[in-house]
C-alpha cells in the first residue's frame, strides 16, 4: 500500500468518523425536538383551557352552567392546529371533538375512552396508534355545583413532524456521502501534489550512485515536503564533496606511501652481501618504514575528524593550555622560545585536541628556524572569540604557497633543514580549528617569519551549563 493511499485512508477514516457523529448527533436532537414541541403544546393548549375556564361564557356573559356547556364552548373558540385534535369526555362518553380530520380518531377508541374517563388529575402520556405515535395530555374537568364529570384530551400526532425530521437526516446524510466522495477525489489529488517531492526523492536517490553524485531534486514552495527536498539536496551536496575528497584523498594518499615502498623495494633488491650496504639499506629502509607508519597515524587522525564524537569538549583553563603546550613544545628543537601573551579565561573546548594543534604548528616552525630564531606561544580572548597562536622568525611561507597551505599533502618549496614531512600536520590543525567551529590563518613574510593563529567561538562555561 502506498502512502499515498494510506494518508487518504486514515484522513477518510476520521472524516467518516467525524460525519458519522455529526448526523447521529443531529438525528437525535432533530427526534428530541419533536416530542419536546409536542409536550410543550400540550402544556400550552393545557394552559390555554384553564385561562378559558376561568372567564364567563363568551356567548352570554354569563359563568357556565354545566361541564358539558364550558366543553363545547372551548372546542368551538378554540382551532386545533396541524397533527392536533381535542375532544370532550362527560360522564364516561366521547362527547365533543374539535372541527379537523385527525389521522386516528382515538376518541373512537372505547378502551381509550373507558381509560381517559377515570382521570381525576392532569396526565401527560404517549401511545401507539395505527396513524404513528402520539402524545396527549387529559385535563379532568369539575364545576363547582354541577354533578357531571368530564376530562379534556389533547391529543398531538407526531408522525409528520417526525417524517420532516427523518427527511432532515436523510439529507444531511446524503450530503455527508457526497462530501466524503469529495474529500476522497481531490485528498487523492492533493496527496499525490504534496507527495510529488518524494517521490522525485525516491527516484533521484534510487539513480545516484557513486559515479553520479550530481542528480538534484527541484524545490518548490516553502512547505515541510519542500524543506525535506532542500535537506536532501545540502545531503547530496555534502556526498558529493566528500567522495570527491575521498577519491582525492585515496589518490594522494596512495601516491605518498608508494614512494617509500618504491624506494625500500629498490635498496632490498639491490642490497649485496657488504655488511656496510647492508646496514645503510637498512636504515634506510627503517627511516622509510617509520615516516610510513607516522603517514598512517596522521590519515587516522584525519579520518577520524570527520566523526562526531572527535572532540570531547570540557571547561578548560586557557592559560594553563597555552603553558602546558608552551612547555611540551620546548623538548622539539633549542630555539629561543617566549610567550607573548596568555588568555587570563576558562573555555569549553578539548584541551588535547587544542594541545596538538598547538604542538603540531611548533613543529611546523622547527622546520623552518634555526637556534637562534624566536618562536612564541600566545593567547588572548576578545567579545566573542578565543586566539591561540605560534609564531616564529623563521624563513616564512612562499607566497605561492599560502593558499595552499592547509590541503592535504601540500608541503612547502623551502624548509632550512631538507626535512620531509608528510604533508599532513597543517591539515590536522585546520580540521582540529573546524571541529570547534574555528579557523586557522597564517600571515608570513619570506625571510622574516610567520605566524599562524587558530581563531576558536568563545564558549563560556555558564553558558553550556544552561
Amino acid at each position: 500500500m502506498t502512502a499515498r493511499t494510506r494518508i487518504l485512508g486514515w484522513i477518510l477514516l476520521i472524516l467518516t468518523i467525524a460525519v458519522s457523529i455529526i448526523v447521529l448527533t443531529t438525528a437525535r436532537a432533530e427526534l428530541s425536538r419533536v416530542k419536546l414541541q409536542a409536550h410543550a403544546e400540550l402544556q400550552h393548549e393545557t394552559e390555554k383551557f384553564r385561562d378559558f375556564a376561568s372567564i364567563p361564557n363568551p356567548a352570554d356573559g354569563k359563568p357556565y352552567s354545566s361541564v358539558e356547556a364550558l366543553m363545547t364552548s372551548h372546542l368551538q373558540n378554540n382551532l386545533p392546529e396541524h397533527s392536533e385534535t381535542f375532544f370532550s369526555i362527560i360522564d364516561g362518553k366521547e362527547d365533543q371533538r374539535s372541527v379537523d380530520t385527525p389521522p386516528f380518531r382515538l376518541d373512537q377508541d372505547a378502551d381509550f375512552v373507558a381509560q381517559a374517563a377515570e382521570v381525576t388529575t392532569p396526565e401527560f402520556a404517549d401511545r401507539s396508534t395505527p396513524a404513528g405515535p402520539v402524545t396527549y395530555a387529559v385535563v379532568p374537568v369539575q364545576l363547582e355545583g354541577s354533578s357531571q364529570a368530564g376530562q379534556l384530551v389533547i391529543v398531538e400526532y407526531l408522525t409528520p413532524e417526525y417524517d420532516e425530521a427523518w427527511a432532515t437526516i436523510w439529507t444531511m446524510t446524503i450530503i455527508a456521502v457526497i462530501a466524503l466522495i469529495m474529500a476522497g477525489f481531490f485528498g487523492w489529488l492533493v496527496a499525490g501534489r504534496v507527495l510529488s517531492p518524494i517521490r522525485q526523492l525516491s527516484e533521484t536517490a534510487s539513480r545516484i550512485g557513486e559515479e553520479d553524485l550530481s542528480r538534484r531534486i527541484e524545490v518548490t514552495g516553502n512547505d515541510d515536503v519542500a524543506h525535506l527536498g532542500v535537506t536532501f539536496n545540502r545531503m547530496l551536496d555534502r556526498l558529493e564533496s566528500g567522495f570527491d575528497g575521498q577519491r582525492q584523498f585515496l589518490d594522494d594518499a596512495g601516491h605518498e606511501l608508494r614512494t617509500p615502498i618504491t624506494v625500500v623495494r629498490g635498496h632490498l633488491d639491490v642490497m649485496g652481501d657488504d655488511p656496510q650496504d647492508r646496514e645503510h639499506t637498512l636504515d634506510l629502509a627503517g627511516d622509510e618504514l617509520r615516516r610510513m607508519s607516522r603517514l598512517v597515524d596522521e590519515l587516522i587522525m584525519l579520518a577520524g575528524s570527520e566523526r562526531p564524537d572527535f572532540l570531547v569538549p570540557a571547561t578548560t583553563d586557557l592559560t594553563d593550555l597555552v603553558f602546558e603546550s608552551f612547555s611540551k613544545a620546548t623538548a622539539l628543537g633549542t630555539r629561543h622560545w617566549i610567550i607573548d601573551a596568555t588568555p587570563e579565561a576558562f573555555g569549553v573546548v578539548d584541551e588535547q585536541r587544542l594541545t596538538q594543534a598547538l604542538l603540531q604548528l611548533a613543529a611546523n616552525s622547527i622546520d623552518h628556524t634555526d637556534v637562534d630564531d624566536t618562536i612564541a606561544f600566545g593567547g588572548r580572548t576578545t567579545e566573542d572569540a578565543i586566539e591561540l597562536w605560534v609564531r616564529d622568525t623563521g624563513t616564512g611561507v612562499a607566497e605561492e604557497d599560502l593558499e595552499r597551505i592547509f590541503e592535504r599533502f601540500a608541503r612547502s618549496k623551502r624548509t632550512k633543514h631538507g626535512r620531509v614531512g608528510t604533508g599532513l600536520g597543517l591539515t590536522i590543525v585546520d580540521r582540529i580549528a573546524k571541529a570547534h567551529d574555528g579557523t586557522v590563518s597564517v600571515s608570513s613574510v619570506e625571510g622574516e617569519g610567520s605566524t599562524f593563529v587558530v581563531e576558536l567561538p568563545w564558549r563560556h562555561p555558564e553558558e553550556e551549563e544552561r
